[in-house]
């Protein structure tokens, strides 16, 4: 073979090589997904049995638990929601929440006829044999705030319940904070046990409480959990209010922080000082919310419209239930006096008989004539009258006399001029 035969063989060989090495590495077909109904648990909480004549009744209380994150709906008589022998729907729940859930369904059964009777939920059975006794059972629900500030505390509470009886009034509650060190509550007399617990860091977080009976007690103990958020420690919250001036119609209502960290909320409403809330104002009352990043929000509160002559008044803005701390938790806002209607102006009427004038009725209003002045009047106005008249003859006569001079004059101007 020659050699460049030999060289194009070579060449062949290791590209089919390195083709092949690229088959085999690539990547295998992702798993199809498991479908939702996969992430939902059938629970059992308990069983009781009770003779009824020839029948025994079989009440079983069931619940569930779901890892899903949403919402998963299931169908009555589907295959994945189903009673293994008998009617495959018998009223069971078909849309399932995310986490554990107790006592959401109360079957009762014919033990004798249906002895091995169990719920068929997603891919698992849960059978109703072997489940311990309603009048033992208990089951704890947790409840927390959604969101909290980190570097304070949370307010955390467990209602112990028994399933078909009464809630248990002795026993303790331990909490734990992801897995930190617990807190232990004594529980009262209506089931309820609370605590206070720290919350260091932001993110999510899940309390843990779990019922133990006591000592003696023919109760199962139980454990239930919550969720909730941490988010970054909101700043203090101050409330002020903007003045208010003659003809306003609403004053503006600052809420706000030093900082825009973290969240805050807190109540805003009005109370009546001087002021009256439907009269002199539109009362408010709302929640008001600063998400991180925002350092301030306002509210208007209308105003009325107040009539004339009104006095000063006032009334209040408060902070009330506020999720982190407040500095200034009220504000005073001052409604202006109104200013009465002003004067109306006198009105003069015709002349009376003997000279006077009428005015008509409504406040008096002196005159800016001096007493002297002849417009002004009086007993005195007829005299007045007769003098003017003089005046006006005397400078009639005077006007006579002194166009009579004038033509005096030119008359002996032309007399002289014609003088030889």
């Amino acid at each position: 073979m020659s050699r460049p035969h030999a060289r194009l063989r070579l060449a062949c060989a290791l590209t089919l090589a390195g083709i092949g090495a690229l088959l085999g590495a690539a990547p295998a077909a992702a798993a199809p997904a498991p479908p939702p109904e996969a992430a939902v648990v059938p629970l059992v909480d308990c069983v009781q049995d009770a003779p009824l004549g020839a029948v025994s009744a079989r009440t079983v209380v069931l619940g569930y638990r779901s890892s899903a994150s949403a919402l998963v709906t299931i169908p009555a008589g589907s295959g994945a929601n189903d009673l293994t022998s008998g009617a495959a729907d018998r009223g069971q729940p078909t849309a399932f929440a995310p986490g554990e859930h107790h006592g959401v369904w109360l079957l009762t059964v014919d033990a004798a006829a249906e002895p091995d009777l169990a719920w068929r939920l997603g891919g698992s059975v849960a059978g109703f044999t072997g489940a311990p006794a309603c009048t033992a059972a208990t089951a704890v629900a947790v409840s927390v705030p959604d969101r909290v500030s980190a570097g304070g505390t949370v307010a955390v509470s467990a209602a112990v319940t028994r399933m078909l009886l009464a809630a248990p009034d002795t026993g303790t509650v331990t909490f734990a904070l992801d897995g930190a060190a617990p807190v232990t509550a004594t529980v009262s007399a209506t089931g309820v046990a609370r605590a206070e617990l720290p919350v260091a860091s932001v993110g999510a977080h899940t309390v843990t409480a779990t019922y133990q009976p006591a000592q003696g007690s023919p109760l199962l103990g139980s454990t239930g959990t919550a969720d909730f958020t941490a988010t970054a420690a909101s700043a203090p919250l101050a409330v002020a209010v903007d003045s208010v001036v003659s003809g306003s119609s609403s004053v503006l209502v600052t809420v706000s922080r030093a900082s825009a960290d973290g969240e805050a909320t807190v109540d805003v409403m009005t109370a009546d000082g001087s002021a009256r809330a439907g009269v002199d104002y539109t009362p408010l009352a709302t929640t008001v919310t600063l998400v991180a990043g925002q350092s301030s929000a306002t509210v208007r509160v209308p105003l009325a419209v107040r009539a004339a002559g009104a006095p000063a008044a006032t009334f209040f803005v408060l902070l009330q239930r506020a999720s982190t701390a407040v500095t200034t938790a009220s504000a005073t806002v001052l409604l202006p006096a109104v200013p009465t209607a002003p004067a109306a102006a006198a009105s003069v009427g015709p002349l009376a008989p003997g000279g006077g004038t009428v005015v008509a009725a409504g406040p008096s209003v002196s005159s800016a004539l001096p007493e002297s002045d002849p417009t002004a009047t009086g007993t005195g106005t007829l005299t007045n009258v007769g003098q003017d008249l003089a005046f006006l003859l005397g400078g009639l006569l005077l006007t006579g006399g002194g166009i009579a001079g004038v033509l005096g004059l030119v008359r002996a101007a032309g007399m002289r001029d014609a003088r030889p």
